[in-house]
């Protein structure tokens, strides 16, 4: 063989034997994590006051759906503060409108953003301040929860004992291209964040989730609160950092049906959403940690297929099959288990593309920029760079 069919058998061998370390993890993970729908903790003697907190910019399409939803949950003592920040279409009469209608809803109208902070983090900052209850849930304003979804996360939290519960849905979708690259983007969301290692002593793991994070007030109070984030562009994990930096415990687990939520409306406002934050949590907003980070994922997504269709070394046909194999039985394990299609799963390694195409997308946006742009506010690289905390 030649010094090239060396180098394309090596690379195809180490890759492929990737794949199958990596679909043994998310068979694993169907073991370790857990489905909210399926567990029964025991109602508490007494419901805590529960504050949630919904920091709106331009959502008038979506805020009173998501806050009605809130309003219809039968749990006892809650109140519901959302933050209209800076928004200049009609969310700001929306939001006093539902106020005037339910006293349990609350107000806040932020005019300006001051020098140093992300315009989310200060308006999280700031309804946290205004907030009464001994536990807050953070979510955001096109979130829509089922009946009973409040008592049960709270009954939940409660019987683990924990400070933090995070509930992650998974988004509808309406389109066959996005649903698979949701379903690439899941299980790397479960790797980089060791999801399944959440709430297990000494693993330093954290999770967060800007739909559903449930946090005591009091474990709250004892971290250094949210101007440490204040220019974290993944807050809603960074909220899980700063948790676990206290020595906070959190739970986790997926829902299937008790959040709804569609988390982008198409793949091209998924490539539009992510490029204010996808660039800065992967790649730390370095341009040679990028490319290095696309050039892996290519080399993982290809492995098999390349194995397949070499013929200049032999029997690496068989290391591009199993591959395939483990695919399919991750992609079979997910699907009973999740209730999700079979098929966007086996088209993993597009999906994995497509968000390299985001990454790469978000990369040089932000260098011709100098920065991003978010809620009408342009921040650089470096006060970025400075602010930055979380590091997967």
């Amino acid at each position: 063989m030649s010094v090239v069919d060396w180098i394309v058998a090596i690379y195809a061998i180490l890759f492929c034997l990737l794949w199958c370390i990596s679909c043994l993890l998310t068979v694993y993970s169907l073991f370790v994590l857990r489905i909210f729908e399926k567990i029964m903790p025991p109602a508490p003697q007494t419901w805590p006051r529960l504050s949630i907190v919904i920091a709106t910019c331009n959502d008038a399409g979506t805020i009173e759906g998501a806050v009605d939803t809130l309003l219809q949950q039968d749990y006892p003592d809650l109140e519901i503060v959302v933050i209209n920040d800076r928004s200049t279409d009609g969310t700001g009469g929306i939001i006093e409108k539902m106020a005037r209608r339910d006293r349990r809803v609350k107000t806040v109208h932020i005019k300006h953003l001051p020098p140093g902070w992300l315009g989310k983090v200060h308006a999280l900052y700031v309804g946290t301040q205004k907030t009464s209850g001994d536990w807050i849930l953070y979510t955001d304003a096109d979130v829509h929860f089922r009946q009973g979804t409040l008592r049960k996360a709270m009954a939940l939290v409660l019987a683990d004992q924990s400070d933090h519960l995070v509930l992650m849905p998974i988004p509808r979708t309406n389109s066959f291209w996005f649903e698979v690259v949701l379903m690439a983007f899941g299980p790397l969301f479960v790797l980089a964040t060791r999801a399944t290692l959440i709430g297990k002593r000494g693993s330093g793991a954290f999770v967060g989730a800007g739909a559903f994070n449930l946090v005591r007030k009091a474990a709250l109070d004892r971290t250094e609160g949210f101007p440490w984030l204040r220019m974290e562009v993944v807050d809603d994990v960074g909220l899980g950092l700063m948790l676990q930096r206290s020595g906070a415990k959190s739970s986790f687990a997926v829902t299937l049906q008790g959040i709804l939520l569609t988390w982008y409306p198409s793949l091209g406002a998924m490539f539009k959403g992510l490029e204010k934050n996808i660039f800065g949590v992967a790649a730390y907003y370095s341009i040679a940690r990028m490319i290095g980070i696309i050039v892996l994922v290519w080399a993982y997504a290809l492995a098999p297929l390349v194995a397949i269709l070499s013929t200049a070394v032999p029997n690496l046909l068989c290391a591009g099959v199993i591959a395939y194999l483990s695919l399919i039985a991750g992609a079979v394990g997910m699907t009973i288990k999740f209730k999700q299609k079979l098929l966007p799963f086996l088209f993993l390694q597009v999906g994995l593309i497509l968000i390299s195409f985001m990454l790469l997308r978000s990369g040089i946006l932000c260098v011709v920029r100098g920065g991003i742009v978010w809620r009408s506010t342009r921040y650089s690289i470096d006060e970025l760079r400075a602010g930055q905390r979380l590091k997967v």
